[in-house]
């Protein structure tokens, strides 16, 4: 049964679309087969996988599509997921709604990655409520600590309200500078705090990282040798021995 991820945080600009296709990317490249939920009406990890953002979303039943990497799939934002967050929060029990749809899928797959908008809103909540692991990109900025708190408490809401299973499994780093005080402050503040649910490697700035989409493309593809693509494999490593 797949490993259900969700990759959440409610401020914009962190890295988190960035993590979530590259990460798949280099998991899949381990030989684990992975899906790829685009659960963020904005689409863009359905530009980087698939092309666009095209069709139904999940929750108006689309199927996987095969991307041109190897066990790697996709299901598309689609045309109409603002739509359907709108039926979905007016429907009892429309926050279960994608843990009903990818129950049959689990079977399918090793690993399961949502990514979701960057707010706290009912598309978040139907991927916190769908998995069992919650995985939090953070930009190494003092503000980025101040949002995560929270997430943390909405999604302890969730726990304590709903008996969600969802869990932190760990805090990716990203836009790191190691020679910028702050960022190394953050960055030691959050592993004494969370321990070794903080990941080691750290995501760095770099300038592939930024320029892949644009080509439609994850690192692995676009520049693994970078900096940015070292930092992805390293994480994807670390991101399996957890989940052994």
């Amino acid at each position: 049964m797949a490993h259900i991820l969700a990759v959440s945080n409610q401020k914009g600009g962190v890295g988190k679309t960035t993590s979530v296709v590259n990460l798949a990317a280099f998991c899949a490249l381990s030989g684990k087969r992975t899906l790829v939920v685009d659960n963020d009406p904005q689409g863009n990890a359905s530009s980087v996988l698939l092309g666009r953002a095209s069709g139904a979303s999940i929750y108006s039943g689309q199927s996987p599509h095969q991307t041109i990497q190897d066990n790697l799939w996709a299901i598309s934002s689609g045309e109409d997921l603002l739509e359907q967050e709108k039926a979905l929060a007016r429907s009892e029990g429309g926050r279960f709604a994608l843990r009903k749809a990818l129950t049959p899928l689990r079977a399918d797959f090793d690993l399961i990655f949502i990514d979701c908008p960057p707010n706290l809103s009912f598309l978040p909540m139907n991927a916190f409520l769908a998995a069992d692991h919650l995985l939090i990109p953070l930009q190494s900025e003092y503000f980025a600590m101040e949002g995560l708190s929270q997430l943390l408490a909405f999604v302890d809401d969730l726990r304590q309200d709903v008996h969600a299973d969802v869990a932190v499994l760990g805090i990716l780093l990203t836009m790191y500078e190691d020679r910028h005080p702050l960022a190394r402050q953050v960055a030691d503040q959050i592993r004494q705090h969370f321990g070794p649910k903080a990941f080691a490697a750290a995501i760095p700035r770099d300038i592939a990282l930024a320029a892949a989409p644009s080509h439609g493309q994850t690192i692995l593809s676009y520049d693994p040798l970078s900096p940015g693509g070292l930092a992805y494999l390293a994480a994807a490593k670390e991101l399996l021995h957890v989940l052994k």
